[in-house]
């Protein structure tokens, strides 16, 4: 019986197709045509947020038993614009004693004892992130884009999005990225590090205003720290202390220098999205290669990464496919393959816990 793992692609030349849509509580518009040809940092659609109210019990913070005397204390009208902290209500004989608005807004509402406060909707200009061809447009929601360039799927991200050029840490690692004579090289970049990401790392990518990190590993009690920074970060081999497989390594390096687009949206089960880092080519010319296969059967040949302690992370390729499961150390009798990794040792591995890089 054929069976197909989960795919984590990682591939030079492919492709790529991705949907560029405001928040599902958006109102707004795309801003390009179907067939035209958009750049990384054009503006494919523009929305609004929808903004929330902020009721004000403006008579109990004056103690007020008739609603109705608040007409008395109320300093704004309806319809006006206000500021954080602009007095919304004064009381008459303690000017001390003032309301003030907790947001900044319009004042929707006045009456039964309350203020509300319409707060301003946030504006949302949406990137193309891409630089390829609209091949599809939702006219309230935004486009599909179309390109071709290299695509490395990790297993976790913090959330941000970002694009920048593809660098590599120094030979000394990203701690070392201090002084004037490092900075504008990796300001705003994309660092690609082998290394475990410290809450070091962290602090640099504050500190020197790099844009996005690629590492291989962290532990799990920085996940509320790296969603905090302000740059994006992506792992592609997941949580403890791993070092970068040297497959991935090896092609990132050999894309360095690139401009890219890092999506380290966080997985959820709701979701089939993967954290991503697109590199976009470097030329339009040449025929287009085709998009990934999403339907890869695991063979015998097969380049896999195995995605369970004690060899999570390494990669290595199938020589062997019983046909019966096989007796595991902890006593389960499962489905698995024989792998010989990079260093030539031969591992039994349950199928569930193979992955391919996609083709």
């Amino acid at each position: 019986m054929l069976y197909y793992p989960d795919q984590r692609h990682l591939l030079e030349m492919t492709t790529i197709r991705r949907e560029r849509f405001l928040p599902e509580d958006a109102v707004g518009r795309a801003e390009v045509r179907e067939g035209a040809n958009v750049n990384l940092r054009d503006i494919v659609a523009r929305g609004r947020l929808p903004s929330w109210y902020n009721i004000v019990e403006a008579a109990e913070f004056f103690r007020l038993k008739n609603p109705d005397d608040l007409a008395d204390y109320v300093m704004v009208e309806t319809g006006e614009t206000v500021e954080i902290k602009t007095p919304l209500a004064q009381h008459p004989k303690q000017r001390n004693k003032r309301l003030l608005s907790p947001a900044k807004g319009i004042v929707a509402y006045i009456g039964e004892g309350r203020i509300i406060v319409q707060v301003s909707p946030e504006e949302v200009d949406l990137e193309a992130g891409l630089d390829g061809q609209v091949v599809g447009v939702q006219p309230t929601r935004g486009v599909t884009i179309e390109t071709f360039g290299g695509l490395a799927q990790g297993v976790w991200g913090n959330g941000r999005r970002v694009i920048g050029s593809l660098r590599i840490e120094p030979e000394d690692g990203l701690e070392t990225i201090y002084g004037d004579q490092l900075d504008m090289q990796f300001r705003g970049a994309i660092v690609v590090t082998r290394r475990p990401l410290r809450e070091t790392g962290l602090l640099i990518m504050e500190d020197q205003g790099i844009g996005g990190v690629i590492a291989p590993s962290m532990e799990a009690d920085l996940i509320e720290r790296a969603q905090a920074v302000p740059g994006a970060i992506l792992l592609t081999e997941g949580f403890g202390s791993i070092r970068m497989s040297i497959t991935v390594f090896n092609l990132l390096t050999s894309l360095a220098g690139r401009q890219a687009l890092l999506d380290a949206v966080q997985p959820t089960r709701w979701e089939a999205r993967r954290p991503e880092l697109i590199i976009n080519p470097s030329g339009r010319a040449g025929a287009r290669p085709p998009r990934p296969n999403v339907n890869i059967s695991l063979q015998i040949g097969t380049t896999v990464r195995l995605t369970r302690p004690p060899n999570s992370g390494v990669t290595g390729r199938v020589i062997h496919l019983p046909k019966t499961p096989q007796l595991l150390d902890n006593g389960l009798r499962v489905p698995c393959a024989q792998v010989e990794t990079v260093t030539g040792e031969k591992v039994t591995v349950p199928l569930a816990n193979l992955e391919v890089f996609g083709r």
